[in-house]
């Protein structure tokens, strides 16, 4: 591709460009931390619902298991249905007062799955849907939150650096993460582009100072900052 592609217009679309996906990188985590929360809200509505309207039966506590830096606290029940005797484990969400081994405590289970058990302290687990879609939603979710903000922050001060500053042409030579740009006007600047390599050849350099931008002729951007050249 020629020097005439190389436009200050082209090399600013792409620095917009660039700061859009970076915001549709937050809009996206910020949607998918709120997926994960309507499905922890789901999976409590559930519990909710056996309270209100599941089958009340007396139970005992048999077994206590503390919590660990990887599991909940949990307990298990013994209670009966239809005659029958039926142990399960349940989740402890309300760990205040703690429950003993021996204490009697009041169960409600759902007469179309006695499987799903519920006291006022702790619960069956959710359905794995709803558990692992929390899990995944929220913690992606928040990884894309920060990613994105931190993203979108510093290409807009990229592009604000670029429309303060202008861009300079000149050519690249590329050694490892330092760029050395030979400019037209005069003398040479080096950039630092971190883990991103820059391209050689013809290219535009944008903004100032720790917002540099390098533009391709193929259009594409690299973030950079600018440094003092290598000692000879």
């Amino acid at each position: 591709m020629g020097d005439d592609h190389l436009t200050t217009t082209a090399a600013a679309g792409a620095v917009r460009r660039a700061l859009l996906r970076s915001v549709v990188v937050l809009v996206l985590g910020v949607a998918l931390v709120v997926v994960g929360g309507l499905l922890d809200a789901a999976a409590e509505d559930q519990r909710s619902g056996l309270l209100a309207d599941g089958v009340r039966v007396p139970g005992v506590v048999v077994r206590v298991e503390e919590a660990t830096r990887v599991t909940s606290a949990s307990i298990d029940v013994r209670f009966a249905v239809d005659g029958q005797d039926r142990v399960r484990t349940l989740t402890l969400l309300v760990p205040d007062p703690p429950p003993r081994v021996d204490d009697r405590i009041t169960l409600f289970y759902d007469p179309a799955d006695p499987e799903r058990v519920a006291s006022a302290q702790a619960g069956t687990e959710p359905p794995a849907v709803l558990e692992v879609g929390y899990l995944v939603a929220a913690s992606l979710g928040v990884v894309l939150v920060v990613a994105g903000a931190v993203l979108s922050v510093r290409w807009l001060r990229r592009l604000r650096s670029v429309r303060s500053h202008g861009w300079r042409p000149g050519t690249a030579t590329v050694e490892s993460q330092l760029a050395r740009i030979g400019l037209d006007a005069r003398g040479e600047v080096f950039v630092d582009t971190g883990r991103v390599r820059a391209r050689t050849g013809r290219v535009l350099l944008g903004g100032s100072g720790s917002s540099a931008v390098i533009a391709a002729a193929d259009g594409r951007v690299v973030a950079g900052r600018e440094v003092p050249g290598p000692v000879t």
